[in-house]
């Protein structure tokens, strides 16, 4: 499907309108529209509770203010699983970035919005994900402009907004798939000339 702003704005009011998961999946379908990769992108089913940070806190895993202890480079007994996890993050150089994904876990708010939030769904799947596409995507329903970069202002602007949207408007809808929907809108925006 060739993506156009008529395009969009008839996608995004066919999603408010929507009541239930099959209305979204027939959004997909009516529009041609392309799921995300399940193998890059599988579906999080499971959840991260605060005892369970505490937990890897009391095993030294991270420390005291969240962030991952890095003396587990040394550590040999940490399971391939683990080992491999924490070079996959050194190497991106994401280390740090965890901080604001456990505050969110427990409750707790970081000026990191995205990650912050992410945190918050890995508690909680009834809090939606935020990330620069959905954020295109909602700035585009509610002003009608389109935003090729999402900045800093933008997500502190929209952000609370779009919360408040997704969970007074989609309560009997699966959040996965509303973000699935405007994460590929929101990429499509970007590409609207």
């Amino acid at each position: 499907m060739k993506i156009t702003q008529e395009n969009v704005e008839k996608i995004l009011n066919d999603l408010v309108l929507s009541k239930s998961n099959e209305d979204v999946k027939n959004i997909f379908i009516k529009y041609n529209i392309s799921r995300k990769d399940k193998n890059k992108y599988p579906d999080i089913n499971f959840n991260i509770s605060a005892e369970e940070i505490s937990k890897l806190i009391k095993d030294s895993k991270i420390t005291s203010d969240y962030k991952i202890n890095t003396l587990l480079s040394n550590n040999d007994d940490l399971t391939t699983l683990e080992k491999l996890f924490y070079s996959m993050l050194w190497k991106q150089g994401d280390l740090i970035k965890i901080h604001n994904i456990i505050s969110g876990i427990c409750g707790e708010k970081t000026n990191s919005i995205v990650f912050n939030q992410f945190g918050k769904h890995l508690a909680n799947k009834n809090e939606p994900i935020i990330d620069q596409h959905v954020l295109r995507a909602y700035v585009f329903y509610k002003d009608k402009t389109i935003i090729k970069e999402i900045k800093e202002e933008h997500k502190k602007k929209y952000s609370e907004d779009y919360i408040l949207w997704i969970k007074n408007n989609f309560s009997s809808i699966e959040l996965n798939i509303i973000d699935e929907l405007l994460f590929i809108i929101g990429k499509e925006i970007k590409k609207i000339k």
